[in-house]
């Protein structure tokens, strides 16, 4: 089969013939039909951004595809199901050891050798091997036939896999008020997709206002409010505030934003008890607000990825319409490309970095 393998930072990718794998206990192959491409992929393979890669390897992220072959130990999963694989590999034998399957290695020895031994080549090949617990099956005659969507509509689920783990830990319920912020970045804008969904009310809060009104149409109008940000954090939380009293607050803060003012505020909006779970890329210490999270009871915590269980009911939703996909919910593909055009699927996700918008790798053809 074909495979995009990185061989070393020194060295572009490059397509090689290499063997098709083959299943082991505790595995699967799944012939790769829609890979996610990550807006900052081509920083990222290059090693710009000094991610921990075992190299060479075959590189990739999540994605969509079809069994072709299942371990011996395999109960539910068989030849022939349509699976979305998601990249969060863990260790068995210890869940807090993990990895990105072919984008990041993991910080500690253990979950390196996760990806230096038996999980290296990931999805940017025609097949790849997969562990058996990342590979959800999807209720194909539903998705497809009924409700008629596409690979590329399916594949936008990996986008929304990270948000639904925020949401799924913060424990939302239908009826309760979240704020999601920044919500007009790739991850923000899905999370108040999928909050909608679970039959939340979504305040939406960033400065771009005129991605914020293209979010306000989320869920057919009304479950969505939105905010622009002033920089001003007593202003920005009585802005909050005037939608009523907020259950949850959910982060996405990028790298850049430290000292940003908006996670005060949206901690200040918070209702007596409220709680916030922080999943951004920032990596400097913030300033919190010791004596507010005390004296109004405030629960706050970090979360990484998503839960397999968060995985499921994503589905769920997806499969039973009350999440909706492709251009009728507004969302755009803006390219699905071969193996062979690597650079500009790279070049193409790199401008396609805000909400509602996907660039795939598509290792085979698209069709059912």
């Amino acid at each position: 089969m074909k495979a995009l393998v990185l061989d070393s930072f020194d060295s572009k990718p490059t397509i090689k013939e290499v063997s098709i794998p083959q299943a082991t206990a505790g595995s699967a192959v799944v012939q790769i039909q829609a890979a996610n491409i990550l807006a900052y992929a081509g920083e990222l393979f290059s090693g710009k951004l000094q991610y921990p890669l075992s190299l060479p390897g075959t590189i990739g992220g999540s994605a969509i595809g079809r069994i072709t072959d299942v371990g011996p130990d395999a109960t539910t999963l068989k030849v022939g199901d349509l699976v979305f694989m998601d990249s969060f590999i863990r260790g068995r034998d210890n869940p807090a050891e993990s990895i990105l399957f072919g984008t990041h290695g993991g910080i500690t020895p253990e979950s390196r050798k996760l990806m230096d031994e038996e999980w290296r080549n990931s999805t940017y090949a025609e097949f790849a091997k997969v562990p058996l617990e990342n590979c959800h099956r999807i209720n194909e005659d539903v998705l497809c036939k009924e409700l008629g969507y596409t690979v590329e509509d399916l594949a936008y689920v990996l986008r929304l896999t990270v948000p639904m783990g925020g949401l799924y830990e913060l424990d939302i319920k239908a009826g309760e008020t979240v704020v999601i912020a920044p919500a007009t970045g790739a991850f923000g804008g899905a999370a108040v997709e999928v909050a909608v969904a679970m039959g939340a009310t979504v305040i939406a809060a960033a400065r771009n206002a005129t991605m914020l009104e293209k979010l306000s149409s989320i869920g057919g109008g009304g479950q969505v409010k939105t905010v622009q940000l002033s920089g001003d954090p007593t202003k920005d939380a009585a802005s909050l505030g005037s939608f009523g009293p907020i259950d949850a607050y959910l982060d996405f803060s990028p790298s850049a934003a430290a000292k940003s003012t908006h996670i005060l505020a949206c901690l200040l909006a918070l209702k007596t008890g409220g709680r916030a779970c922080f999943m951004g890329g920032i990596q400097d210490p913030v300033a919190i607000p010791y004596g507010l999270l005390m004296f109004k009871s405030l629960k706050l915590q970090g979360k990484f990825m998503y839960e397999r269980a968060a995985v499921a009911r994503l589905i769920k939703l997806v499969e039973k319409g009350k999440l909706v996909l492709g251009e009728r919910a507004g969302l755009r593909c803006a390219g699905t490309f071969g193996l062979q055009d690597w650079e500009q699927a790279f070049e193409a996700a790199a401008k396609s970095a805000g909400w509602g918008e996907q660039v795939l790798m598509s290792p085979n053809k698209l069709a059912m």
